[in-house]
């Protein structure tokens, strides 16, 4: 059953190809959630403007009931989740779209993918 659930919840995940972040970046019209923990990001560096809600604590984040609610789920989004390869952020997506969160999307590759095109769009 839950192999089906995870099947289904993938058809309504859209991705959104690494070479868009920079435009979402600039245009500043999308809520970039990382769902790294602290130590990764600053290993690996951060995506600009990007808000830190760890994988572990993504559910919690987003129930107004809890204390460690943010926020920023109030607004309508857009949504990005984004992670080192793109499979914790899209798992964190489909918690947050199961809980009711709308305008979700996740980065496909994460930003292992986004540094790979920064570093081809140098050469």
């Amino acid at each position: 059953m839950n192999n089906l659930k995870a099947k289904a919840s993938k058809a309504i995940i859209p991705q959104v190809p690494v070479n868009r972040l920079d435009t979402i970046i600039s245009e500043n019209n999308h809520t970039i959630i990382d769902v790294r923990d602290p130590k990764s990001i600053e290993k690996q560096g951060s995506i600009p403007g990007a808000i830190n809600i760890p994988f572990d604590t993504v559910e919690r984040a987003i129930d107004s009931k809890h204390g460690d609610y943010n926020s920023i789920f109030n607004s309508e989004g857009p949504f990005l989740f984004c992670c080192t390869g793109g499979v914790m952020s899209y798992m964190a997506a489909i918690k947050a779209q199961e809980r009711g969160v709308r305008n979700v999307y996740n980065l496909e590759g994460g930003h292992s993918a986004w540094l790979k095109l920064k570093e081809a769009q140098t050469v």
